[in-house]
C-alpha cells in the first residue's frame, strides 16, 4: 500500500493540468508552518502570473490530497476519504478548507522544480569535489584520537556529512558527464554518411564531434591528473581510519539532534564500506577510466568515418592527374613539374644575417664552399618572421624596488644598532656583543690589522661612514663574547668609540 501511494505523489506531473498542478505546489514552497485556503492559493498564484479560480484551485488542491502532496488542516475530507462534516457540501465551506504540503509531497516538489530548472547543457565533473573528500578525511583523522575518545562530536559529524556530500556530487557530476557523452555519441552514429547530407545537417555533425573532443580532452585530464593522484590517496586514508570506524560511528550517532538527522549519510558501516569499496578496490576510477577509453574508441572510429566521407578531404584525383602529367612529359618537362610541385628549387644563397665580411662570396657561391649563415628560428621552423603569441607585458618593478628599500632600511639600522654598541662598549676584552656588532668589528679590525704592517705601535683607525673609531694597541689579547662563539685577537688589546658620522645629506648632488 506504501509503495502505490508513493507513485500517486508524481500523478500531477503526468496530468494535463500539470502547470496548474505545480502552480498551486509553488505556493508552499517559501512557507513554513503554514496552512493555506484556497481562495489564499489563487491570490498567490495571481501575483506569480497565473490566474486561477478558485473552484479549480480546490479541485487541484483535493486531487494533491488524494494523492498525497497535500494534505486537509480543517475542512473538507480526512485522510480515509470519509466526511468531517454532515451539512452538504457548498462552495462556502469548501473555501474554508485549508491545505498544508507533506513532507513527501514538498520533497517531490522541490526536486521537480530543480529538474526542470536544468539546462540541457553538461555540467563539468565537480573536481573541486573529489579534492574536499580527501581533507575531509584528513580533518576526520585529526578530530579522531588514539584512545577513541572524540573532543568534539558535533564537528566531527559536520565533516562526515560534509565528505559523503562531496562524494555524492562527485560521482553524480560523473554520471551526468558520461549521460551527455553518451548522447552525442549516439547522435554522431546515427548520422548518415557526410557525402550525402546537407550542409546544415553535416555543419551539425561537426560541431557533436568538436564538442565531443573538447569534452573527453577535458575529462581525461580530470582522471590524469585529480583521480590518479587523490583516489589512492582517499583509500590510504580510508584504510587507515578502518580500526577506529566504529568509534566514529558511535560517536557521529551521539552528536547533537542537528546532525541526527534520519537518513544523514555517513551514519552506518554500509555507507563506508562502499565509500571505501568505490577508492580502495579502484571501482569507481577503473570504470571512469574503463569508459573514457570506450568513447574514446568510439569517437576514433567515427572520425575515420568523417574524414573519409568529407569532400574535398582525399587527393586521390589529385594525385592521379599528377601521375598522368608526369607519364605524358618528357625528360626536360617532368623535371620542372617536379620542381614545381614539390618546389624542389636548385640551392641559392639567400644572403641572410649580418653583412658578408669576405667580398668574394656573393650570390652565386655555394653553401659548400661558403661560412654557414645564423638564420632565425621562426624562419627554419616555420618560414616567416611572425612574431607568435603576444607581446609579453613588462614586470612592474615597482613592489620590487619597495621591498629593496624595505631591506637596506632595515640594513642601515641593524648596522646602525651595531655601531651604537661598539661605541658604548670602550674596552672589548670580554665584552659581550651582537652577532652584527661582531661582524662590524671584524669589518673595522680588517683595516687595523692592515696599518700594523707599517708600524710597530698602536694603530687607530677612524671610520666616518661608521661614526666609529678603533685602537688596537700591541698588548694582552682580547676576547670578544658572541652568541655564535668567541673571537680571541690575539697581542692587542682593542678599544672601541663613537664619532659623528658624515651626513651626506647636505652634500649637493
Amino acid at each position: 500500500m506504501g509503495e502505490h501511494i508513493g507513485r500517486d505523489l508524481f500523478r500531477h506531473l503526468v496530468a494535463d493540468e500539470a502547470d496548474e498542478y505545480l502552480a498551486v505546489m509553488d505556493c508552499f514552497t517559501d512557507l513554513l508552518l503554514a496552512d493555506l485556503s484556497a481562495d489564499d492559493i489563487a491570490v498567490s498564484c495571481a501575483r506569480r502570473g497565473v490566474a486561477l479560480d478558485i473552484a479549480v484551485v480546490d479541485a487541484r488542491c483535493r486531487s494533491l490530497v488524494r494523492w498525497g502532496n497535500l494534505a486537509l488542516t480543517s475542512g473538507g475530507t480526512d485522510g480515509g476519504g470519509s466526511h468531517r462534516r454532515s451539512a452538504p457540501e457548498t462552495a462556502s465551506t469548501e473555501v474554508r478548507a485549508r491545505y498544508r504540503p507533506t513532507p513527501a509531497g514538498l520533497r517531490v516538489h522541490r526536486e521537480t522544480g530543480r529538474l526542470l530548472s536544468t539546462s540541457d547543457d553538461v555540467r563539468g565533473v565537480a573536481r573541486v569535489s573529489l579534492r574536499c573528500v580527501a581533507d575531509g578525511l584528513a580533518r576526520i583523522e585529526e578530530l579522531l584520537v588514539d584512545d577513541g575518545s572524540v573532543p568534539d562530536r558535533d564537528e566531527l559529524a559536520a565533516h562526515v556529512t560534509a565528505l559523503f556530500a562531496h562524494h555524492r556530487l562527485f560521482t553524480d557530476s560523473v554520471a551526468d558527464f558520461y549521460s551527455h557523452l553518451a548522447e552525442i555519441l549516439s547522435r554522431l552514429e546515427r548520422s548518415g554518411r557526410l557525402e550525402h547530407s546537407s550542409d546544415r545537417e553535416r555543419a551539425g555533425v561537426v560541431d557533436d564531434y568538436a564538442e565531443t573532443k573538447n569534452l573527453l580532452l577535458d575529462y581525461v585530464d580530470v582522471i590524469g591528473s585529480d583521480v590518479e593522484r587523490l583516489a589512492p590517496l582517499v583509500a590510504g586514508r580510508l584504510d587507515r581510519m578502518e580500526p577506529r570506524l566504529d568509534s566514529l560511528l558511535a560517536a557521529v550517532r551521539e552528536s547533537g539532534p542537528p546532525n541526527t538527522v534520519p537518513g544523514s549519510p555517513g551514519r552506518s558501516r554500509t555507507d563506508w564500506d562502499e565509500l571505501a569499496q568505490w577508492y580502495a578496490e579502484d571501482a569507481g576510477p577503473r570504470r571512469m577510466r574503463e569508459a573514457a577509453a570506450s568513447a574514446l574508441n568510439r569517437l576514433l572510429v567515427r572520425t575515420r568515418r568523417i574524414t573519409t566521407t568529407t569532400p574535398g578531404f582525399s587527393h586521390r584525383a589529385d594525385l592521379l592527374r599528377l601521375a598522368r602529367w608526369f607519364t605524358e612529359s618528357s625528360d626536360e618537362q617532368a623535371h620542372r613539374l617536379f620542381a614545381a610541385t614539390f618546389g624542389a628549387f636548385p640551392s641559392r644563397h639567400l644572403l641572410l644575417g649580418p653583412d658578408e665580411t669576405d667580398p668574394r662570396v656573393g650570390a652565386g657561391t655555394s653553401w659548400w664552399r661558403a661560412d654557414p649563415v645564423v638564420v632565425p628560428v621562426s624562419l627554419r621552423e616555420r618560414g616567416d618572421h611572425t612574431s607568435r603569441g603576444a607581446v609579453g607585458r613588462l614586470p612592474d618593478s615597482l613592489p620590487g624596488r619597495v621591498r629593496a628599500d624595505e631591506l637596506a632600511r632595515r640594513e642601515s639600522r641593524r648596522r646602525s644598532d651595531a655601531v651604537a654598541e661598539l661605541g658604548a662598549a670602550g674596552d672589548l676584552h670580554g665584552a659581550d656583543l651582537s652577532t652584527e656588532a661582531r661582524d662590524v668589528l671584524l669589518d673595522v679590525l680588517a683595516a687595523a690589522l692592515a696599518g700594523h704592517r707599517t708600524t710597530d705601535g698602536p694603530v687607530h683607525v677612524d671610520d666616518p661612514d661608521l661614526g666609529l673609531s678603533l685602537t688596537a694597541e700591541p698588548g694582552a689579547d682580547t676576547v670578544v663574547h658572541s652568541p655564535d662563539g668567541d673571537l680571541t685577537v690575539h697581542g692587542f688589546r682593542l678599544r672601541t668609540s663613537a664619532t659623528a658620522p658624515l651626513d651626506y645629506s647636505a652634500v649637493a648632488p
